[in-house]
């Protein structure tokens, strides 16, 4: 999965990007082992646990002269490479007077 976080002026300037991602336990991006079964299970023992939620926080520093500022964060669920599933989509708009 991986969560793109962007904020953008009123004119459509990238002003912040950051994206995080969470790979499949035990495998990693290039879909080789990354851990032994031992070490798997006490990850999973020490994960979040489900219907549970996660909380990502950015401190993101704008200009003085920034009016308005769009952020957008999207959550995507990747199928496999480069074939991804948007899973949740929000948008906000910031105003500064």
């Amino acid at each position: 999965m991986v969560l793109e976080v962007t904020a953008k002026d009123a004119e459509g300037n990238e002003l912040f990007k950051n994206e995080k991602k969470w790979f499949e336990i035990g495998i990693d991006p290039d879909k080789d082992m990354r851990y032994g079964a031992w070490q798997i299970k006490e990850i999973i023992d020490l994960t979040l646990p489900p219907l549970a939620t996660q909380k990502e926080q950015y401190l993101i520093h704008f200009d003085t002269d920034t009016d308005e500022v769009r952020i957008d964060a999207k959550l995507y669920y990747y199928i496999n490479g480069s074939k991804r599933e948007l899973v949740h989509d929000v948008s906000k708009t910031l105003s500064f007077f």
